[in-house]
Order: structure tokens, then C-alpha cells, then sequence
């Protein structure tokens, strides 16, 4: 059961999307710089920062009532008072090493366009040092008296904490069925603490004065050109969900395209997404997407990363070049035309 929730952290996911493995049996210390008293089964966080603490026992377990409850409760408490800043990235650092995994990369297809791996992490730090965790419990079979100290404490505390009974059913020929059922997040308690955490939606001169006029009026200016740019080309610059950027937006047949971003990271930067190109037709060979690259790469010199599968960046300066940035136009022009064109043509 551990290997199937750390293989695939959708099934207890429910309303967090995406999740991060950043370490299975991680240490919890009882003190400070403290060795490690207790093992937590897994350590996720979510894209928005969140960590995700994951507690698994088998219903015959006997421990699976209110002792398992205490010792989550204990990871939680001492976790949050005895962890330094940093602690949960340099896990993440060393599980990746341990499964030679570049952590850089990992880390950029999760996040995608919308932050920093250093606000990230720094945001990861604050709600783990405020208790702004999420706390659970998974098992086979959830008894009565464990869902409902689950409802209780959801109810009550400033974290959220749910139970999974995760049913898994296992065919003749080997292959594997999940079936999740979410214990926990009644509508009050999700009501709640939704409406903490709601961000209210901004312009986009008020994400620019925000994020974009403390880099200086040059960046501002750029900003304004990006967003022309992608207006001229026939898409939308949006300010996204998380405000963590401002997102190009195409309309293709095939459904929405989001091949740029502006970022306020690195002084300000337009991120190139080839990890969400991967996903078009027009763009699923890495031979298209290394021919995409080399043509930025023309443009604007060196990118950030040589990864095809990710999210290089270049200086939002560039933009405030006449000769580069209609250079840009054309290249951006010429991406859109073919995705539509692809598309198109598959829905013939």
C-alpha cells in the first residue's frame, strides 16, 4: 500500500491536485537538531505550497483508532516546532539523489509556469512553521471511530485532516484497480478554510505594478510589450489562478494552447513552456520541441535550462528590443499557426 500511494499520490489527493513526493519514512525529531524520534510513512506537498503528512496502517491493524491519531498529532506538533527552514527541500534533494533523479528538474514540472523553486520552497517553510499542513490517514478500511475523530478534528483545527479507505482490487492477469473514498471534508470545514485561503483575482496592471514595477519602468515597459506581443498574435494574457504569473493563451480546436509566461522571477523573465507543448500534437516529438528551442535560442541567446521537456527561461529585457522582439512576434506567430493548423486538421 505504501508503494502504490507513493507512485501515485492522486488517489488521496482529492481536491489538492498534484502532489510531490518528497520523502517516504521521514524522519520527525522531538527536538531541536534532533536525529529523528518517529518515521512518518510519507512527506507530499502541493503546488501551492502545503505540506502533506501521510500516516498508512492495514484495517487489522489494532493501532488504527485513536493511537494512530495521537502519533499523527505528534508528527505534526513536534515537525512544526523542530524543523529549521530548508529541512523539507534538502529531503526532497536527497530522495531525488537517491533515485537519480535530477531534483531541478523534477521540481520545474511541478511547479510549471506559475513560481520560483525559491518562493516555493520559502512558502513550503512558512505553512509548516504556522501549521498550515494537511494530516492523513490511510488504510484499507476506515472504522467508524477513526472517521469520526477525522470529521471531529477537521472541524476544529486550522489543518486540514482527512482519511482514505483505499479498497485496491487486483485482476487474474495482475493488473491493479484503486478506489478511493475520501473521509473528512465535510462542506463546512472545506467551506471554511477555502475562504481563508482565496486570493482575490487581480488586473493585469495590478499583477505588473505588483510584481513588475519594483524590477524598474525598463521591465515595466517589457511586460507591456509581452502582453502586446501575444495580443497582436491573436491570443490572451492572463493573469493565472495562483497570480503566480501572467499566461499566454491561444485558442486551438483542439483546446486551449499556453506556450509562454511572464514571470517575475530572475529579474523578471518570459518562461517558455515546452512542458505543456509536449502535450500537443503538433509539438509531442522531442525532435519539434529541440527544433522550437534551437529557434528561441537564435532570437534571445542562451536559455535558462536545455531541458525540451520544461520550462526555459529568458530576460524580460529582450522585449524592449525593436529588432528582437519582432523577431519574437514572428516566431511566436508561427508556433500558434502551427497548433492550429494540427489541430484543424485532426478534427476534419
Amino acid at each position: 500500500m505504501q508503494a502504490l500511494v507513493a507512485a501515485h499520490p492522486e488517489v488521496i489527493a482529492d481536491r489538492d491536485g498534484n502532489l510531490l513526493l518528497i520523502k517516504r519514512e521521514q524522519p520527525i525529531a522531538d527536538q531541536v537538531e534532533g536525529s529523528g524520534r518517529w518515521s512518518l510513512d510519507h512527506l507530499f506537498v502541493t503546488r501551492t505550497g502545503i505540506p502533506v503528512l501521510v500516516e498508512l496502517k492495514r484495517a487489522s491493524d489494532t493501532r488504527l483508532r485513536r493511537e494512530v491519531v495521537g502519533q499523527m498529532l505528534d508528527y505534526a506538533a513536534n515537525g512544526t516546532a523542530y524543523w529549521r527552514a530548508g529541512r523539507i527541500a534538502e529531503s526532497f534533494a536527497e530522495s531525488m539523489t537517491k533515485l537519480n533523479k535530477n531534483a531541478d528538474v523534477v521540481l520545474a514540472e511541478f511547479l510549471g509556469f506559475d513560481r520560483s523553486p525559491d518562493e516555493f520552497w520559502q512558502q513550503v517553510d512558512a505553512n509548516f512553521a504556522a501549521g498550515r499542513v494537511k494530516l492523513v490517514f490511510v488504510a484499507d478500511t476506515i472504522p467508524r471511530e477513526l472517521a469520526r475523530i477525522v470529521e471531529f478534528l477537521n472541524e476544529q483545527m486550522r489543518a486540514d485532516v482527512r482519511a482514505v479507505e483505499l479498497a485496491w482490487f487486483e485482476s487474474d492477469g495482475g493488473l491493479t484497480a484503486l478506489a478511493p473514498r475520501i473521509i473528512g471534508e465535510t462542506e463546512r470545514a472545506q467551506d471554511s478554510k477555502a475562504a481563508r485561503s482565496d486570493r482575490a483575482p487581480i488586473s493585469r496592471d495590478q499583477w505588473v505594478e505588483k510584481h513588475i514595477l519594483p524590477l524598474g519602468q525598463a521591465a515595466v515597459a517589457a511586460a507591456e510589450e509581452y502582453i502586446g506581443l501575444i495580443d497582436k498574435a491573436g491570443g490572451s494574457a492572463q493573469v493565472t489562478s495562483t497570480q503566480g504569473s501572467i499566461i499566454a493563451v491561444f485558442e486551438t480546436a483542439s483546446g486551449p494552447l499556453y506556450p509562454f509566461g511572464l514571470v517575475y522571477w530572475s529579474k523578471g523573465a518570459v518562461q517558455f513552456n515546452l512542458k505543456y507543448l509536449a502535450s500537443n500534437p503538433a509539438f509531442a516529438s522531442p525532435e519539434k520541441r529541440q527544433d522550437l528551442y534551437d529557434g528561441l535560442v537564435k532570437i534571445v541567446g542562451p536559455l535558462s535550462t536545455t531541458n525540451t521537456n520544461g520550462f526555459p527561461t529568458f530576460s524580460l529585457q529582450h522585449l524592449n528590443d525593436p529588432a528582437g522582439r519582432a523577431l519574437l512576434g514572428q516566431f511566436v506567430q508561427e508556433l500558434v499557426d502551427l497548433a492550429r493548423s494540427q489541430a484543424s486538421a485532426g478534427h476534419r
